[in-house]
């Protein structure tokens, strides 16, 4: 009887710990379908992702990358284009700087985000990158719908961990 209390208590002792061993408070993007309130969710290693898209009118891409704050802001450090037209950038006004990198428009910025919300169609091929994997945003989602509204914006929650398997709480 001792044996099997002494042995109950050494597995509870080691499952306890696993679990706080495990329990970490990560920053997580989350993507969410405003339609259907379905969401996935984004680790990013180094607190950055980028979004990107074919600009409607002048059918050249656009990519546009984000820092997450301690706060849980989205921070636009930077939109890099290739060609000037509507809606795009085409002169300093407060932001700092501009240049041109390898072809390519590169405008410096610093301006903090709560939430994106964006209206997602094919056509311009939205994109999500993080950690170096490129997501395609419609092809998150179950349901097939052709254009969809999602928001974006910064979790921190405490997720349990071992290894690759990861379980948000």
């Amino acid at each position: 009887m001792v044996r099997k209390i002494i042995i109950m208590i050494l597995g509870l002792t080691l499952f306890v710990t696993l679990i706080l061993t495990g329990l970490h408070e990560h920053t997580i993007v989350v993507v969410e379908d405003q339609k259907t309130g379905e969401t996935k969710k984004f680790f990013p290693d180094n607190n950055a992702f980028e979004l990107g898209y074919i600009h409607s009118v002048l059918l050249t891409p656009v990519d546009e990358f984000f820092e997450i704050t301690e706060d849980k802001g989205l921070l636009l450090q930077k939109t890099v284009y290739e060609s000037f037209g509507v809606g795009l950038p085409y002169e300093q006004v407060n932001d700092s700087d501009f240049e041109i990198i390898d072809g390519k428009f590169v405008l410096y910025l610093k301006r903090k985000l709560d939430v994106i919300n964006m209206v997602i169609s094919p056509i311009p091929k939205h994109t999500i990158t993080v950690n170096g994997e490129v997501h395609n945003i419609l092809d998150l989602f179950d349901e097939m719908d052709q254009s969809r509204i999602i928001k974006i914006y910064v979790e921190k929650k405490k997720v349990f961990e071992i290894g690759n398997y990861q379980v948000v709480l």
